[in-house]
């Protein structure tokens, strides 16, 4: 799963899964573009990932700073050809307690934002006779939960998304896909942990009653990304590849496998 001599660009990269992301690509030989609007910290992980990471302030919500990122990288590498659209926000909260600000804000991040990077790549990639796109959507991108409508609405549009632009875009050597991990960047969460906390005992039931029990490691999520990425997966397009210990598989009831 080699990533010699591809030029990639990760969104969201200045912390978390599009760090980590990042840092992978650039270890298996990639030149990466890591995309944030978290300017010092995208700064100092690009730093630390050394020559082949540059850090580009850009608002994915934005089609200026998508075609500034595009036209940026272009005099720098001379192509793209890997996308990872993995910028998201988060909200927690009961349809009631749910602004309607807080819904658009959803959508414009974790929807709309991909959909301009995906419109903004297309032309590039197609000039240079392919590419692949590979969107994080979650594995509530597959599966709703109850006190994430604005999120669930999020990744489930980014998931239908993705298969219509891969057909659209197959045919130009374009892949597009996405995956589906159940975790990710614990900092997302933070603004609701004294809330959650009342309910640990469920949290923790909701992870342990997988088929593999837990959170789902950080590297997981990234194997499946770079799997994506690569040229090893050059006939998947449109696909949702969960990465969430069997999650979206159904439920493990604890003694019916003594039965």
């Amino acid at each position: 799963m080699n990533l010699n001599d591809k030029v990639a660009i990760v969104t969201g990269a200045a912390r978390g899964t599009g760090a980590a992301i990042a840092q992978r690509f650039c270890q298996s030989g990639a030149q990466v573009v890591l995309a944030d609007i978290r300017d010092e910290a995208g700064e100092a992980t690009a730093q630390s990932l050394g020559a082949s990471a540059t850090y580009r302030s850009v608002d994915v919500t934005s089609t200026a700073a998508w075609a500034a990122a595009v036209e940026q990288t272009l005099e720098q590498h001379g192509r793209i050809d890997i996308l990872v659209n993995n910028a998201g926000v988060l909200h927690q909260g009961a349809i009631e307690n749910t602004s309607e600000a807080d819904f658009r804000r959803l959508l414009e991040v974790n929807t709309l934002g991909p959909f301009l990077g995906i419109q903004a790549v297309t032309p590039v990639m197609r000039e240079t006779g392919g590419g692949s796109i590979v969107n994080i959507g979650s594995v509530d991108s597959l599966i709703a939960m109850n006190g994430l409508t604005a999120y669930c609405a999020s990744k489930f549009g980014l998931s239908g998304m993705a298969k219509a632009a891969a057909l659209e875009l197959g045919r130009d050597g374009i892949r597009v896909n996405t995956v589906c991990p159940a975790g990710g960047n614990p900092q997302m969460y933070v603004p609701w942990m004294d809330k959650v906390a009342g309910f640990i005992g469920e949290a923790l039931a909701y992870n342990d009653n997988r088929g593999i029990p837990g959170s789902v490691p950080l590297e997981s999520i990234v194997d499946a990304v770079q799997f994506l990425a690569s040229d090893s997966s050059s006939h998947c397009t449109g696909i949702d590849l969960p990465v969430d210990g069997g999650a979206t598989a159904g439920n493990f009831v604890p003694g019916f496998n003594t039965l």
